[in-house]
């Protein structure tokens, strides 16, 4: 695949691989990772030289490494709360900041009519860069691609990921008071669902939770999952611990 100045286009690259400590035999595979689909579509290129197929695998690459570093750094934490935690850290929203952080905007290849029309900056497209650039660091590396990926990610993202933690937490009492819990001894909060109220349609649940087998809080709601959290909120302010 060629662009319109790949003396230029190459020293972009390697200056890329040299900010982020990577190394490529060449270009050639990083190239395709920031080629998007509208560049080969108008250029009459197989579509297989785009990033789609490198995004496939950076997908699933970028899932397993966030995975294993929050089931490594944050023992304490449930199934459920790791999978909230996970779905935040790989969403379009949050690796398309990061695409941008690293200068992906300014390297992705696109058509004509997607230039145009902002295709660099648009969430998706850097959502994809990122993954298909995930993708092939785990192809360069070899046998240890996927120790590479994960460090690049680690490095590069630890704090993005503990502060989206932090704002989890916030909106999710639960997991705060599972937290908690387990610090002073390792035990867990016990939610019951005590009674229900109203139509089959329009129920309203009474949740208690108890920790150390005393009631600490109380709450209500429209949903199980939602009265929960309440009665977690109340099971803070009663054990004095601030949401």
């Amino acid at each position: 695949m060629s662009t319109s100045n790949e003396n230029d286009r190459d020293k972009l690259l390697n200056d890329f691989l040299q900010k982020f400590d990577l190394k490529f035999k060449n270009t050639k595979l990083l190239n395709q990772a920031l080629c998007h689909t509208s560049y080969t579509n108008e250029n009459n290129l197989d579509v297989s030289l785009s990033y789609e197929r490198l995004e496939f695998l950076g997908d699933a690459v970028l899932k397993l490494c966030i995975s294993k570093f929050l089931y490594n750094d944050f023992e304490n934490y449930q199934e459920g709360v790791l999978t909230k935690l996970r779905a935040e850290a790989v969403s379009d929203k949050c690796i398309a900041v990061w695409a941008k952080r690293m200068g992906l905007s300014e390297l992705i290849i696109l058509g004509k009519n997607e230039k145009k029309h902002k295709g660099a900056v648009k969430e998706s497209i850097l959502a994809c860069a990122f993954e298909a650039v995930l993708g092939a660091i785990f192809l360069e590396y070899k046998t240890k691609g996927l120790d590479k990926a994960y460090n690049f990610l680690i490095d590069n993202f630890k704090d993005d990921i503990f502060e989206i933690n932090k704002n989890i937490k916030t909106l999710n009492p639960k997991a705060i008071l599972q937290e908690y819990t387990q610090s002073k001894n390792h035990k867990l909060p016990e939610y019951i669902t005590v009674k229900e109220e109203g139509l089959e349609h329009d129920k309203t649940f009474f949740v208690e939770v108890k920790y150390n087998n005393k009631l600490i809080g109380q709450g209500f709601a429209k949903s199980i999952k939602e009265a929960q959290q309440n009665a977690a909120r109340e099971g803070l302010l009663n054990l004095g611990v601030k949401l």
